[in-house]
């Protein structure tokens, strides 16, 4: 019997037994427990929330369910001892692949089926940034293959040990490995858990989509390949497992074909393109260390991204002079993803040594210079941009070419010779719909192409540039203190407006100004704030420029109750932590948990809208709820007895973890500082700490200590009876 026939019977089968819909309905139902009670993400984007979830929670279900499947179909013939009559039909190996391939088959009805029993309910609490292409693609790429290598790898213990517990015992190790520090440390290994920290609700995933795919394809062609040797364990006359093999051993093509796809999973595992080798210290001396010093003319680059690639090419031309009157050794900075295609001197090739040196997301490329003036230096370089591997456990923010979004930083953009004070010029081609923003407003639009994009420009006096480019909207915000421009993706516009993102600003600006001083990165008294994408997380701030994640705009964050009590609020609570957070660092410290940038944040917050509205309802919305979710923290059970926590389930007992962590940041703490304004004989006392604190030790973290300092207060006068 022909494989083809077998393949036949065998689809045919699957779809008309009861048995088979029990594990396809299971699969189906398993993303509801992502959309209810078992949501392991908790980052505030609307595409996090709802496709996410019940995506890890679908993973995990399907994965394991057409493992368990996959044995209970093999065990088949074993079970009803009717492998004499069926290896008859056809080779023991045949019927085994024809499974094998109709498991498959009935994994796809399956993913069909769950990508339209949940698609009107995803779209519809997704509102305005609904996305059925990112819906559709992550289903495909995360839990469809999830299903698959769950089918490889049951096939592959089955087949090696022939019995049902021992394939079910291997088959739920490899499910609590994929839990372990040894395979989510690395993303290419991880099965039922893959990397997905966060989806972006308005600059595209590109990135997560690229990893996940890579991540998929590397693990079926190696469980691909270790399918095929294990076909040489197919029983024959007895003979037990190696006398099967020997047997076996004769069909040299399963063996050379489990090779050949175990080589590619190698190749896969040793050219990632996403993350580079640096470690997580940073030596920033030895980074910036370019060698003996060098005069530069000028600088010029020309830079084309390939959107759809997410490559980069580029030529950097400059003219130099090294007056040391002798060749000297340099290094220049690149992002430890690109290769230098050609360097010229003179028109002359010359030769260059990649140092491999990974620091951050950068390395040195080292070459040599003569000595002279005048001297013509061309560079060709390129590549995909690497992230910084040391936190790939968890972080995919960085330097990004995609579609819906570039963004080029730390040398990413162009390398760098260390120039300063000289004159940069770059062009990039950017997609027409594209709006680039650079530092120093030094950005503009010099050509429309008939391809569908734009030729920006760019000047600068260094050859460190950092570039966001997306679909941007701006608005201009003048308030009385300082002025603003603030860009954000047009996909936020709805919200924004709902949310008087104008009024809001100027409010805040106007009152934390007055309050705790100007924002010491201001310059020329004006803020470039720039929404980024979700990867990034939190923010940061350069002289003139400030950068907000889109977390902080989402439709969650606009309706977090912690933040605020209405979207308007939350939107000034998030403007807020320009003060506190960037302009005065707060890091979070596990001797001081209640102590982050929230506690006064959430306080500044109350007292912005305690004045505009009234101390009735600052004491109704802020202060009683304090109250309230510190109450309610302290009457829990397990609160009060944490050894009995520490005996229940690991999730169970995580979320009451990070219940009690988000009641100590945004309602214990801010409580608190309201109890030290009252001991202090009142706000304006307050006040005039805070600023002195916001205004002082620039670069610092502020930590709990320092405030009670300044304060003149102990940790135990500001308990909370």
């Amino acid at each position: 019997m022909k494989f083809s026939a077998c393949l036949r019977v065998e689809i045919n089968r699957m779809f008309r037994s009861a048995f088979s819909w029990v594990f396809v309905i299971l699969s189906v139902l398993s993303p509801l427990f992502g959309f209810t009670v078992f949501k392991l993400n908790g980052e505030q984007t609307a595409a996090t929330q709802m496709i996410i979830n019940p995506l890890l929670t679908g993973i995990i279900g399907s994965g394991i369910l057409f493992a368990l499947f996959t044995i209970f179909e093999l065990d088949r013939t074993r079970k009803y001892k009717t492998a004499a009559l069926t290896e008859a039909v056809a080779p023991p190996e045949t019927l085994h692949a024809a499974k094998i391939v109709s498991a498959f088959c009935v994994s796809v009805a399956t993913i069909a089926m769950t990508i339209f029993a949940y698609y009107h309910y995803t779209m519809i609490n997704m509102r305005s940034f609904a996305d059925p292409a990112l819906y559709v693609s992550s289903y495909l790429i995360f839990m469809l293959p999830a299903m698959w290598i769950g089918i490889f790898l049951a096939a592959i213990f089955y087949q090696v040990s022939q019995r049902v517990d021992v394939s079910f015992t291997f088959v739920a190790a490899c499910v609590l490995l994929n839990y372990s520090d040894f395979i989510t440390r690395d993303f290419i290994f991880r099965w039922i858990n893959p990397l997905l920290p966060v989806f972006s609700d308005g600059f595209g995933n590109a990135k997560p989509l690229r990893i996940g795919l890579y991540n998929r394809l590397f693990l079926l062609l190696f469980l691909g390949g270790f399918w095929l040797l294990s076909l040489l364990c197919t029983r024959k006359y007895e003979k037990g497992i190696f006398g099967s093999i020997a047997h076996n051993a004769r069909k040299w093509y399963f063996p050379l074909a489990g090779a050949a796809l175990l080589a590619a999973s190698a190749y896969l595992y040793l050219n990632q393109p996403f993350f580079n080798k640096a470690p997580p210290e940073v030596d920033w001396e030895a980074l910036h260390d370019t060698g003996p010093e060098l005069r530069f003319d000028f600088l010029n680059a020309e830079i084309f991204p390939d959107v759809s690639k997410g490559t980069l090419r580029g030529t950097l031309t400059c003219v130099l002079n090294n007056d040391h009157g002798e060749t000297v050794t340099r290094r220049m900075i690149i992002n430890s993803g690109y290769r230098i295609y050609r360097m010229t001197i003179n028109g002359e090739s010359i030769s260059h040594t990649d140092l491999r040196n990974d620091i951050f997301t950068l390395k040195h490329i080292e070459f040599a210079i003569p000595a002279g003036s005048g001297i013509e230096l061309i560079v060709e370089y390129g590549g995909y941009p690497e992230i910084w591997g040391a936190y790939k456990t968890f972080f995919i923010g960085g330097a990004e070419i995609s579609r819906d979004n570039i963004e080029l930083r730390t040398h990413s953009l162009m390398p760098s010779l260390g120039a300063y004070d000289t004159t940069v010029r770059v062009n990039i081609v950017l997609p027409e719909h594209f709006t680039l923003i650079a530092e120093e407003n030094s950005a503009s639009c010099i050509s429309v192409n008939n391809d569908g994009t734009k030729t920006w420009a760019i000047t600068n006096s260094r050859d460190a540039l950092e570039i966001y480019a997306a679909d941007y909207a701006q608005r201009t915000i003048q308030a009385e203190s300082m002025n603003a421009e603030f860009y954000f993706h047009r996909k936020f516009q709805d919200i924004l407006e709902q949310n008087s993102v104008e009024e809001v600003l100027g409010e805040v600006f106007d009152y934390c100004s007055a309050r705790f001083g100007p924002l010491h990165y201001l310059k020329n008294n004006m803020l470039r704030l720039i929404q980024s994408t979700a990867f990034n997380f939190g923010g940061g701030a350069t002289p003139g420029v400030s950068e907000m994640s889109e977390t902080n705009f989402s439709i969650y964050s606009l309706t977090d109750p912690w933040k605020g009590a209405a979207g308007r609020e939350i939107l000034a609570h998030e403007i807020i932590h320009q003060w506190w957070g960037l302009n005065r660092m707060i890091w979070e410290n596990e001797d001081d948990p209640a102590w982050t940038s929230e506690g006064l944040t959430v306080y500044t917050t109350y007292r912005l809208y305690k004045e505009k509205y009234g101390e009735e309802y600052g004491r109704k919305n802020y202060v009683e709820k304090w109250e309230q979710a510190v109450e309610a923290m302290r009457r829990n059970f397990y609160y009060r007895h944490p050894e009995y926590l520490d005996r229940m389930p690991e999730n169970f007992a995580s979320r009451l973890r990070i219940r009690e962590n988000e009641t100590q940041k945004y309602s214990l703490m801010p409580l608190q500082i309201y109890k030290a304004a009252q001991l202090l004989g009142g706000e304006e006392a307050m006040d005039a700490i805070l600023i002195a604190l916001s205004d002082t030790n620039q670069g610092e973290p502020l930590t709990f200590q320092e405030f009670l300092d300044a304060c003149g207060l102990t940790r135990e006068e500001l308990t909370i009876e």
